[in-house]
């Protein structure tokens, strides 16, 4: 006890609100929301919305023709796989952005067993 607990800890990891005042929050951020398991985001729709707004370095992710700032088509190819999740983000990106149009590829389709079989084998 002497190297950890409440008087050696250096900060909250849930701030320092009360129980109840997080759980008022917990449940203040799931209204008019349908399905509590489909609130995650895939990190490649954070990543359509930062190029949307421009701010995605062109050394870090390279584009071909055009202005970055004005983007029509854009290829996603992932190496290793891709969740149905993220297919299904694209797909909804796609759908409420017809300005732009996202294309998605990769090496396969990951489901629970296959992911767990590629990270087990490295």
């Amino acid at each position: 006890m002497n190297y950890g607990g409440k008087a050696v800890r250096g900060g909250q990891l849930f701030g320092e609100d009360t129980k109840i005042a997080m759980t008022k929050k917990y449940f203040k951020g799931l209204q008019g929301v349908e399905n509590i398991y489909t609130q995650h985001k895939p990190y490649m729709i954070d990543l359509l919305q930062q190029l949307q707004l421009g701010k995605l370095k062109e050394s870090d992710f390279p584009w071909h023709g055009g202005s970055p700032q004005r983007v029509g088509e854009i290829i996603i190819f992932v190496v290793g796989g891709i969740t149905y999740e993220e297919i299904k983000s694209v797909h909804e990106w796609n759908m409420t952005n017809p300005g732009n149009k996202v294309v998605l590829g990769s090496t396969c389709i990951h489901n629970c067993r296959s992911f767990l079989e590629a990270i087990s084998t490295h």
